[in-house]
């Protein structure tokens, strides 16, 4: 008799454990499906290895960029008293070649010679204690298309990408930083960025500070938003005029704007909304958000709303709906939420204190990463956030890059680290792989 007490209590124990562990984190509710990566190609050419790659989604295609060094290194020699090494540098792109891909820096510098110069000036033996740089030697930025399936390099730049956008029927735009070549270089693209054309008479329309752009609206037509103002451009960046400057609508709110961080997001059609984290005064310890929905046809403040919380992530989806995670007090409860058209949030998913992190929106699909209770699944919906199910996280950040492409509820998993490419590529030397989230 005491034996099947004893038993009964072990059991009452073991069912209350789990019970615990099935509230406390849902990774104990069952198996959560993997990504089913699939590579589309046959390996044919030695591989490129890119790094900081970035994506743009379209209608009918995606934009892809990432960046290379036109130099290799190789050690021949260490001095394991000094520990100086030696070392060969040599060229492994030919950027130059009769068969390459465009090289948009001739569009600057037509005189091959002259790059292939500057080129060859950065080879040749040489020693140092470092032989490895965390910097590319001679950064390429690969212009990466899409063509019958595969992926393709349709241009390159000799220096780094700032910025990239593109609008829904694929005209795309590059900002490229300052190299040793060129000044700052903005490129337009009407083709979904199969060619380019060198913008010379591109300007920002301040001289002093940084910008961001927003969007393309149109086949001329930009937003761009510098020092906390929005300016238009009807002619790729040659003249810009504002649009909208926060800062009268901000002091209305009380709010000094030299205090606070501006985030602006353009939904790809007639609406962008700007949200501001404050304290709305001395004695509110819980955060607020001031949202403003402001509309690109009427040029006017659509609506300026305060909210309750913190924005932890904010996406718009290819319908141009905008979609905010919210973590909301007391006690932290984390939503997604829809933005109305009278500046309301309208919850969509409500995980209590499941915490929420990283947002993507496609077509009808959501995903959502988490932490804290279930760090190793997201959580998806298919049907425009009817019903949800559980995934496997996506991989680790520190080893591949996994970009999105919204228009087509598509995933593209990049090796990050140059140990972790194999030694073909596609036959353009790419290496990815993808999945349909389906």
């Amino acid at each position: 008799m005491f034996s099947k007490s004893l038993t009964r209590i072990t059991l009452l124990a073991l069912a209350m454990v789990a019970s615990c562990m099935l509230f406390y984190d849902e990774g104990f509710a069952g198996f959560a499906p993997d990504w089913q990566w699939q590579r589309g190609y046959q390996p044919q050419q030695p591989a490129i290895i890119m790094h900081d790659q970035r994506l743009s989604s379209f209608q009918n295609g995606v934009l892809l960029t990432g960046i290379s060094d036109a130099i290799n290194i190789q050690i021949t020699d260490l001095d394991r008293k000094t520990y100086v090494y030696s070392y060969d540098r040599s060229l492994q792109i030919d950027l130059l070649a009769d068969d390459a891909p465009a090289l948009l820096n001739l569009q600057i510098t037509p005189d091959k010679q002259v790059i292939r110069a500057a080129l060859e000036s950065r080879t040749g033996r040489s020693s140092g204690r470092y032989a490895f740089r965390d910097r590319a030697l001679v950064p390429v930025s690969h212009i990466i298309t899409e063509q019958d399936g595969q992926l393709r390099v349709s241009a390159r730049y000799i220096g780094v990408v700032a910025e990239q956008q593109c609008d829904t029927r694929g005209h795309c735009l590059i900002v490229f930083g300052k190299t040793p070549y060129a000044k700052d270089a903005v490129f337009y693209s009407a083709d979904g960025g199969r060619h380019w054309q060198w913008l010379p008479k591109w300007q920002a329309p301040e001289a002093d500070g940084t910008y961001q752009i927003l969007g393309i609206t149109g086949p001329q037509s930009l937003l761009l938003v510098q020092q906390g103002k929005l300016y238009r451009s009807d002619d790729l960046g040659q003249h810009w005029q504002v649009a909208l400057d926060m800062a009268p609508l901000l002091a209305e709110k009380g709010i000094d704007p030299s205090l606070y961080t501006s985030h602006w997001r353009y939904n790809g059609y007639h609406n962008l909304v700007i949200w501001h984290e404050v304290n709305r005064d001395e004695d509110d310890v819980s955060p607020h958000f001031l949202l403003t929905d402001f509309n690109l046809q009427s040029s006017s403040i659509q609506s300026n709303q305060w909210g309750e919380g913190s924005i932890i992530a904010a996406e718009s989806s290819p319908q141009g709906d905008f979609y905010f995670v919210l973590a909301q007090e007391p006690r932290q409860r984390y939503t997604l939420n829809q933005l109305q058209t009278d500046g309301t949030l309208k919850p969509r998913l409500q995980t209590g204190k499941k915490a929420l992190t990283k947002l993507y929106t496609g077509n009808k699909l959501f995903m959502i990463a988490k932490q804290v209770n279930d760090p190793a699944h997201m959580t998806v919906s298919l049907d425009n956030g009817q019903s949800w199910f559980r995934m496997k996280k996506l991989p680790n950040s520190y080893e591949e890059t996994v970009l999105f492409d919204s228009w087509h509820n598509r995933l593209f998993r990049f090796p990050r680290q140059s140990y972790h490419y194999p030694k073909l590529g596609n036959d353009a030397g790419l290496v990815y792989e993808t999945v349909v989230v389906e």
